[in-house]
């Protein structure tokens, strides 16, 4: 395995992201705007291992660089041990900034079951962003699980029947069902529940000419190499924010806001998952005579926010009935309304590392080795959104 970069080399490429951070997407905190970042910070858990540091000085004050950027960060991968985390928050207060934090309980895991412990973390910055009322998981009741459970074993089933044929037919199921002592995940090919419950917290931004209530939802969705798995999960939590909208976003200012590694891969290029997912959205809105306003810019740029540059992983996305967030067919606008105004990106730190000269194996190529276990795989992503303020861009689509 090669070695981390030394401190001479988190130096190097420090000095180097000095000179132009905005060439590889590091977002300008500014007085009128909020900066809202998500990012999976890839095994953020305890910050030592005995008298060994669980990430290097370089790579955690990379991690602090970044996140000092933002006025709202939603971190996934966080685990069961959670020190990493108030180590950030008392490093970015070393700043000077009043930042606070929320973690949710552990998830993807019940006690005496193997399973991948995390935790899905939020911190902010107190004198930008006020904590809401509201503070939950985000799941499905039980008789709603009852029926996922119900639904995906007819499938197994049916599938079972299918195969047997009819020759001695009876037998065989008989035999395969008392088999069954324990049924696994893997026995199911539909969705049932969240393998890593999302979280839920409610954050307020005023200015100076009102206020956005966001009910922000921080999850990691399953991953692995099923990608059948994936829609499912991805598709239920948008379903789950779109029936929950009429209810929940029927105040004005309101909205869902998803900050999330969603492990979005399941269609094979970006153009085709742009266009499931909004036939998906409008086929929802007419069966249920629904009027879901759903913004996914990161779907519109070319983002590949994993660490290799091949999958759009990491979204930062909306659900909202407030004209002051735009839709989807005004994000070509991002970046060109006003310094303080929309904008969204991804800090590209591949390339910084590339670049400035540690992050490049010998044949020019991003040596991927040096810094995805000590620092990430993922890329934080991040949107900026104006303080409210009177004659703000209005985004309403005419005939809405």
């Amino acid at each position: 395995m090669a070695e981390d970069f030394s401190d001479q080399e988190w130096a190097q490429i420090n000095a180097h992201l000095d000179a132009d951070p905005a060439r590889y997407g590091l977002p300008e905190r500014r007085d009128d705007s909020v900066v809202l970042l998500s990012w999976n910070i890839r095994k953020f858990g305890a910050f030592r291992d005995g008298d060994r540091l669980k990430k290097s000085p370089g790579a955690f004050d990379m991690i602090t660089r970044v996140c000092r950027q933002a006025d709202l960060i939603a971190i996934q991968e966080v685990q069961s041990e959670s020190e990493s985390v108030y180590e950030l928050r008392d490093r970015l207060r070393a700043g000077g900034a009043p930042y606070e934090v929320v973690i949710s309980d552990v998830t993807g895991r019940a006690p005496g079951y193997a399973g991948m412990a995390e935790r899905m973390a939020f911190l902010y910055r107190t004198d930008k962003v006020r904590r809401g009322d509201l503070a939950s998981d985000l799941s499905f009741d039980r008789s709603a699980v009852f029926d996922n459970v119900n639904e995906a074993l007819a499938k197994v089933v049916a599938k079972k029947i299918e195969l047997e044929g009819q020759e001695g037919f009876w037998a065989r199921l008989t035999s395969w069902i008392s088999g069954q002592a324990r049924l696994s995940v893997a026995t199911f090919r539909g969705f049932v529940q969240f393998i890593r419950t999302p979280h839920l917290i409610e954050f307020v931004i005023d200015g100076p000419g009102g206020s956005y209530t966001f009910y922000c939802v921080n999850a990691h969705l399953v991953s692995g190499k099923s990608k059948d798995e994936r829609e499912l999960e991805f598709f239920a939590l948008v379903e789950w924010l779109m029936l929950a909208s009429p209810k929940m976003l029927d105040h004005p200012g309101k909205s869902f806001v998803v900050m999330a590694d969603l492990n979005l891969d399941f269609k094979s290029n970006v153009t085709k998952r742009r266009a499931a997912f909004e036939e998906y959205i409008t086929t929802l809105n007419a069966e249920k005579n629904l009027r879901a306003r759903v913004n996914f810019p990161f779907l519109d740029g070319q983002y590949f926010t994993n660490a290799r540059r091949t999958e759009t992983f990491d979204h930062i996305a909306w659900f909202t009935a407030d004209t002051r967030l735009p839709r989807g067919r005004h994000n070509h606008l991002a970046g060109t309304l006003g310094a303080d105004e929309y904008d969204y990106g991804m800090f590209d730190f591949v390339q910084a590392f590339l670049d400035a000269g540690p992050g490049a194996a010998p044949d020019g190529t991003p040596d991927y080795a040096r810094y995805t276990h000590d620092f990430t795989d993922h890329m934080p992503i991040w949107v900026r959104l104006p303080l409210p303020h009177e004659g703000q861009t209005d985004f309403t689509v005419a005939g809405d």
